[in-house]
């Protein structure tokens, strides 16, 4: 079984939980080139590719970083533009967000984008008409739709494997591909494959639910550069948020290491183009 391996390339001040005002980002100190740079090396080194779902706002920032992932022999999509909840938006400042991102990403790369992640996975039960649009603006692979509830985002009860939407009674040809989650209850399921979650859990505990997650489907990695960086600057916010933002970062390479040792991996248009018969549902 193939799985799909993920990057978001934000900054750290760029998370939802911090919420940092975008005015103040230009004052503190960026550290997406240095450690997105650290896992292209990583990844150079163990052979594998993926895809890297790049924020606009990086883009604008740091166009060589875009061509290097593209030198390299990565995919590409769109995390949007400035790191804001899709769920937040208006429709109409959803699109305009979309479009810049991909303007900018497009330009910089030299080709089309096909792949997109809302920030914090966003795209929430009253927005899913944005699927809609998504495919009719060239994107073949959506990865915006957590199959579990948090305080930022999260749908219960849709499917955890790839699948293909179904949007007012029309069924769409972008897959979508939510984040790995094992459903031991239909209200009580465990994340385990990506982010903070595999900062949290013992790798023996990552590597066993993964196992049993390929006997019948995918899985999906996904990481964020400033988490494999134990130094990155530290921020007062609340006891949560410190938890999740710097739990654990000396962690991260090590079991991405391990993951990349026990498992097959490859960027998700590969891992889509491997589905057959993929349900529908919403």
């Amino acid at each position: 079984m193939i799985n799909a391996l993920t990057v978001d390339v934000e900054d750290w001040y760029h998370t939802n939980g911090l919420n940092i005002a975008k005015k103040d980002w230009r004052d503190l100190q960026s550290t997406v080139y240095p450690n997105t740079m650290k896992i292209l090396d990583l990844f150079d080194e163990l052979g594998v590719k993926a895809t890297f779902f790049i924020l606009g706002d990086v883009a604008k920032r740091f166009p060589r970083l875009v061509r290097e992932i593209v030198t390299r022999g990565h995919e590409i999509g769109s995390h949007g533009m400035n790191h804001q909840l899709v769920s937040g938006q208006s429709i109409e400042e959803f699109k305009k967000d979309f479009k810049q991102s991909i303007a900018i990403l497009e330009k910089i790369a030299k080709q089309k984008i096909k792949f997109y992640r809302a920030p914090s996975w966003s795209i929430s039960e009253d927005r899913l008409e944005i699927l809609s649009y998504l495919e009719k603006n060239g994107i073949i692979c959506d990865s915006s739709l957590q199959p579990f509830k948090t305080p930022l985002s999260g749908i219960n009860g849709i499917p955890t494997r790839p699948f293909k939407p179904i949007i007012t009674g029309q069924k769409l040809d972008l897959v979508e591909f939510p984040p790995t989650i094992m459903r031991l209850h239909k209200h009580f399921s465990v994340p385990f494959a990506g982010g903070f979650y595999l900062r949290l859990f013992p790798w023996k505990v990552i590597s066993k639910l993964l196992r049993i997650i390929n006997k019948t489907r995918p899985g999906m990695v996904y990481i964020h550069p400033w988490e494999l960086d134990s130094s990155i600057p530290r921020f007062k916010t609340s006891w949560l948020i410190q938890i999740i933002q710097y739990h654990r970062l000396h962690s991260t390479e090590r079991t991405l290491r391990n993951l990349i040792h026990e498992f097959e991996f490859a960027p998700l248009g590969q891992v889509i183009k491997n589905q057959q018969n993929l349900h529908e549902a919403i």
